[in-house]
């Protein structure tokens, strides 16, 4: 559980972050609506709440690899800044740490330095299914998860 920072005018655009012209119910309502045609295991055993770009997802019994993946695909949400997990797991789990990518990574460098070999990148493809749907996709403003951490896809201040 904590809390994971991301990148607020990145990922999929579910209501108009710019104007401000939404409510917090609606938006809450749209999350869990994106979250049931993720097709995510256990995304229905969540509740959000959307205050000021911060999310705060809570929900008992999940895997930590469901967990990982609501956590990422609701982070991935335009005007999202932040995700506070509130989210039990059937089991404890190791806390997530984050990666931020530098312009030009890709899924092989990522995965040549949190795995010290290129060639594992599909794991960290396959962790992150249904949010990325290739794993040649831009990683740039996303966020993705490998063997129970996140890596949190952003631009590096300099790039």
């Amino acid at each position: 559980m904590g809390l994971f920072n991301f990148v607020k005018d990145a990922g999929e655009k579910l209501w108009d972050a710019v104007t401000g012209q939404h409510d917090k119910d609606d938006q809450a309502k749209k999350v869990q609506e994106h979250l049931s045609k993720t097709g995510i295991p256990d995304a229905d055993k969540v509740n959000i709440q959307i205050a000021d770009g911060k999310a705060t997802v809570t929900g008992d019994g999940l895997s930590q690899e469901a967990k990982e993946k609501i956590l990422v695909a609701v982070g991935n949400i335009s005007g999202i800044a932040s995700v506070d997990d509130q989210v039990k797991t059937a089991t404890p789990a190791t806390a997530s740490q984050f990666y931020t990518v530098k312009s030009g990574d890709t899924l092989s460098a990522i995965s040549k330095q949190v795995y010290g070999n290129a060639n594992l990148y599909n794991k960290i493809f396959e962790a992150n299914k249904p949010m990325l749907k290739s794993p040649d996709k831009n990683l740039s403003g996303a966020s993705v998860a490998y063997s129970g951490r996140v890596v949190n896809c952003q631009p590096s201040p300099a790039g």
